[in-house]
């Protein structure tokens, strides 16, 4: 990390130093150009050894095509750099550093999350001023830049991506951005205007860490925090805060000249979250997470929060093919696991019948809290099903007011249900057409296996496994399921009730979902 490089030398003696040096350079290249150390008029970049230094008023593009591998651009805390900046494609493989000039202690540490409202003082801000551009543009092939400890304003209107990573155009896998890093760095749209999208995240290797991304939303049209469709991975999304109005994470949802498929990505350790304030706007709100083109994808120890009916029907979580990428379109091993999601109409909403279709889905050990459609809209189930191949749904605790599945079309084939603590309500498990319980498991879930769960206010009548069935969520005995504690107390008589005599429902620490090293 580099040290703060300071600003415009108060001693005079050094001042005079520094016009002579650029007088001799001036004498030596007759002109004034970015190869002379110190503060120049027309393009003021100051070098120093691997450091570029760009001042308020400075060509940050500049910056940009004079670094080279293993180099830091150091911009001015505080300053804004306005243009529509392209990164450059050059030779090597050591990042190019773009980062604050403020002193590494004035900066969160290395793992932390950035928090706006304490650092935003300390960031330099990129933003775009031509309509209809992003902030930064990496594509045909660029590579390896790292920015830390920046700010991102938004597009002018809002309109489309703040930073646009690859086009979706691309001939071949060489054009593909690839190596492209964000750490501690706050993304945002205008509180009045919102914004189309923070990230729009196309190329290899990108990873975004420790960020905040902020007011992604839009009215009449769909809103993504960080979005991912032309892309084969990898991408790592962990630590970060994430508002977005139609979805904070979405992967696929458009299609690629390459038919890419977006692959080995992690997205661990988020709050994903809306703003209550939003609801009753006219932002277009529909889901927290989607998944509709992935393969090899982890979901793990993330924070979910507010999601309504508005744009949709209020599910929070989808894993739901869409042909946009034709045949190459594909949901497959997928693992959603160690998250909490609190506050929706919905929880799941599962559907493998487009494309090549969804197979081997694992859904394990979270929390879903407060799944309401009363009060969120939607329907308030936790599992609305259609046409799967391979789903494994176990250790988890939901509290929700209406069905445990909504099934209907195509069976979903390979289905295990266990050790999960859940609600019954009315229908409990619901098929279209079909009636409840074990007719509808029988018709929608063949050879499912629905064992060892504690389904709560149900009856045996209806299943024909061995499940127990407590009269209340009292009866349970969780630790404090007011604050959202669902861990079993030692005294719970349902402590090896899970399949096989083991725990059933999740076991979280829940101070740690959604955050990590915090």
């Amino acid at each position: 990390m580099i040290a703060d490089p300071g600003f415009p030398p108060k001693n005079d003696l050094m001042r005079l130093i520094l016009l002579l040096a650029n007088i001799l350079c001036l004498a030596f290249s007759g002109s004034m150009t970015a190869s002379c150390s110190g503060h120049v008029s027309g393009t003021p970049l100051e070098i120093s050894g691997k450091t570029i230094t760009v001042r308020k008023g400075g060509d940050f593009q500049a910056a940009l095509e004079k670094a080279a591998p293993g180099d830091t651009i150091v911009l001015e805390a505080g300053a804004t750099y306005s243009g529509a900046f392209k990164l450059p494609k050059k030779p090597g493989s050591e990042f190019i550093t773009i980062r604050s000039s403020a002193a590494d202690l004035e900066l969160p540490a290395a793992g932390v999350r950035i928090d706006p409202a304490k650092y935003k003082d300390r960031l330099p801000k990129i933003i775009s001023n031509v309509r209809g551009e992003p902030a930064i543009l990496a594509e045909n092939g660029a590579h390896h830049f790292r920015f830390v400890g920046i700010e991102f304003g938004p597009t002018i209107e809002g309109l489309y991506d703040i930073i646009k990573i690859g086009s979706g155009q691309e001939k071949n896998a060489e054009m593909l951005p690839h190596h492209i890093e964000f750490d501690r760095v706050w993304i945002h749209g205008s509180e009045t205007e919102g914004q189309r999208r923070g990230i729009a995240a196309n190329g290899r290797n990108i990873r975004v860490v420790n960020s905040y991304i902020s007011d992604i939303k839009r009215k009449g049209d769909e809103s993504q925090g960080i979005a991912a469709w032309a892309t084969d991975g990898p991408i790592e999304i962990i630590n970060n805060y994430i508002e977005g109005a139609a979805q904070s994470i979405l992967f696929g949802g458009a299609g690629s000249e390459l038919k890419l498929v977006p692959t080995d990505c992690i997205v661990d350790s988020n709050h994903l979250n809306k703003p209550l304030e939003w609801k009753g706007k006219e932002w277009v709100v529909k889901n927290i997470f989607e998944i509709k083109n992935g393969r090899r994808i982890k979901v793990t120890n993330n924070l979910m929060t507010n999601n309504w009916a508005m744009g949709q029907d209020g599910n929070a979580i989808l894993f739901t093919t869409r042909a946009d990428n034709g045949d190459a379109t594909i949901i497959e091993d997928i693992e959603f696991s160690g998250n909490i999601v609190r506050g929706t109409g919905g929880g799941l909403n599962i559907l493998g019948n487009e494309g090549s279709g969804g197979h081997r889905l694992t859904i394990r050990n979270n929390i879903f809290d407060d799944i309401d459609g009363q009060k969120w809209g939607g329907g308030g189930h936790f599992m609305k099903v259609t046409d799967w191949d391979g789903m494994v749904i176990e250790n988890n605790t939901v509290r929700q007011k209406n069905n445990i599945t909504v099934a209907y079309g195509e069976p979903v084939k390979g289905f295990v249900f266990r050790s999960n603590i859940i609600f019954e309500n009315e229908y409990g498990f619901f098929g279209d057409g079909t009636g409840v319980g074990q007719p509808a498991i029988d018709r929608f879930f063949p050879g499912g296996k629905i064992i060892g769960n504690v389904i709560i206010g149900g009856t045996k009548e209806r299943y024909r496994e061995p499940n127990v069935f407590p009269p209340s969520a009292e009866a349970v005995g969780f630790v404090n399921a007011a604050n959202g504690d669902f861990g079993l107390r030692p005294d719970s008589r349902y402590l090896k009730s899970g399949a096989g005599g083991a725990r059933p429902g999740a076991d979280l620490n829940i101070s740690q979902v959604g955050r990590k090293g915090q």
